[in-house]
């Protein structure tokens, strides 16, 4: 929340920064035509048509002022949430960082969470992950089928499942690209049984 008032002050640096980004943001604002944003800073009619004529040019001299026209507020709710938000999406970043270390391929990347290709192989490159060529996966051994299956059937239903791929991956010591294709395809026909079977 930005309130106005004019304040007697010496203008410091940093509080030169906030009142030019403050106007730029008005300012572009106006010329987008994106009146709810210049309502939410609470800016009268008058102050309005002031802005509508100002060129950016002007908001160089924001720094020769001896005052500002801003009091901020923080609103602890909206920050807290917003805390929140970024906590979780870097809490998700990190877990798709680790699917890609155990090569999870981009349809399963991509059915998850989202991802597209170039970031797919963008995210690769910055994990030094090295790129596995196209086509089908490779095919598991009968034994390593069991495996899966046990690891997948002992996890717990109840958490998420990019958690659940990510486990049995670490407790088979499989790549992900192999796990993905056979999983759904359990899945799949889980949903068309109405139940698991006996593997």
């Amino acid at each position: 929340m930005i309130l106005y008032g004019w304040r007697k002050m010496t203008m410091r640096r940093h509080d030169s920064q906030l009142a030019y980004h403050v106007m730029l943001y008005a300012i572009q604002a106006l010329n987008d035509g994106d009146y709810t944003a210049i309502e939410d800073l609470d800016l009268t009619s008058d102050e309005i048509q002031q802005l509508s004529q100002l060129p950016v040019r002007a908001l160089k001299h924001l720094s020769k002022l001896s005052g500002h026209f801003l009091v901020v507020k923080t609103d602890h709710e909206c920050f807290a949430k917003m805390m929140s938000h970024l906590h979780h999406e870097l809490e998700s970043e990190a877990l798709q960082d680790e699917l890609i270390r155990h090569e999870a391929p981009i349809t399963m990347m991509n059915s998850l969470f989202g991802m597209s290709s170039g970031e797919y192989i963008q995210r690769q490159k910055v994990l030094g992950v090295p790129r596995c060529g196209a086509g089908r996966p490779p095919q598991l051994a009968e034994d390593d089928e069991h495996r899966v299956w046990r690891a997948w059937t002992t996890q717990d239903a109840g958490q998420p499942e990019t958690l659940r791929y990510l486990q049995v991956a670490k407790e088979t010591h499989l790549p992900l690209r192999a796990l993905w294709s056979l999983i759904q395809s359990w899945e799949n026909n889980q949903r068309s049984a109405g139940g698991y079977g006996q593997q």
